[in-house]
């Protein structure tokens, strides 16, 4: 489910170039999966423990203020 409401709000990309995880400092190649946070310009790799945990908790955080009308 996506709870992407705002520009801003992060979302998964396909990278266009070769970048690093701004948590694990792995190489994410061009092409592959990554989270992305448009504030910030921060990237994290697909990696469980990385981009999907972000994406975790960003898609709980946005279901929160569903929930409660924020």
């Amino acid at each position: 489910m996506s709870y992407r409401t705002y520009s801003a709000d992060p979302h998964w990309i396909y990278t266009r170039y070769t970048n690093a995880c701004a948590r694990c400092g792995r190489t994410i190649a061009h092409g592959e999966r990554a989270w992305y946070y448009p504030r910030g310009k921060h990237l994290y790799c697909g990696d469980p423990v990385c981009g999907a945990q972000e994406a975790r908790d960003f898609a709980a955080a946005a279901a929160d203020e569903a929930s409660y009308g924020l």
